[in-house]
């Protein structure tokens, strides 16, 4: 008898969660714990969000370098273990699916450990996000930047952002698209710091009940919001 996918990731995510909560609590503290638990279960049943879409224009970003003793790299095959110690096994599943997939990982390394990464994406896919938003030809999607708690507010994050602008600039796009929850103030920030030439191109906003997604997107023209 064949075991449904959909059970096979229940299972998984049992089995992995002792570990990935005990992390999730030395990276993050009960925050990082609840979030852990909630994406094996609240999020399974039901899941709302709002977030705003931006623009950049690559070409004119600031090329930010990493403060010293950083360094930052593409995530390689090689770099699972030692990506394991700031990562959930959960996570490191999808990672491998995304680095499969040909999208970009960037990690930023202080000597042999890392403290944060970033992801940079050609096409958008469930695989890198279930909302169905409308990425042009010439854009990249830039997602899912994390810097350590105890290397925050050093730079990193600004640099790892920087990276992967220079990598979507080098894959021949002309915009990098994001997109941040109006209360997410940290990546507002690090968003204002890599680049002048940014435009607010609309609003998500998103329902997740179970297996269907419910998803309406607001341009900025439309609604008269512009930056």
């Amino acid at each position: 008898m064949k075991v449904p996918p959909k059970l096979l990731k229940y299972v998984e995510d049992c089995r992995t969660f002792p570990g990935d909560a005990a992390l999730a609590f030395r990276l993050e503290g009960l925050s990082g714990v609840w979030e852990a638990l909630a994406s094996r279960t609240i999020d399974r049943v039901v899941r709302s969000g709002h977030a705003m879409v931006f623009a950049q224009v690559l070409e004119s970003a600031p090329d930010i370098p990493p403060p010293p003793g950083v360094v930052i790299r593409p995530l390689s095959d090689e770099d699972w273990p030692a990506l394991s110690r700031i990562v959930t096994q959960r996570a490191v599943s999808q990672f491998r699916v995304l680095l499969k997939n040909g999208h970009r990982g960037l990690v930023a390394w202080r000597g042999v450990d890392p403290i944060g990464y970033g992801w940079v994406a050609a096409r958008m896919g469930p695989d890198v996000t279930a909302c169905p938003l409308s990425l042009p030809s010439h854009a990249a999607y830039l997602w899912d930047l994390y810097v350590v708690q105890h290397e925050r507010s050093n730079g990193i994050g600004s640099a790892l952002a920087s990276a992967r602008i220079r990598v979507a600039r080098e894959c021949g796009f002309r915009e990098g698209w994001r997109m941040i929850a109006p209360s997410n103030a940290p990546s507002l920030r690090t968003l204002a710091k890599s680049g002048s030439q940014t435009r607010l191109v609309g609003e998500m906003r998103f329902i997740k009940i179970m297996d269907r997604m419910y998803a309406r997107f607001t341009s900025a023209e439309s609604s008269g919001r512009l930056n």
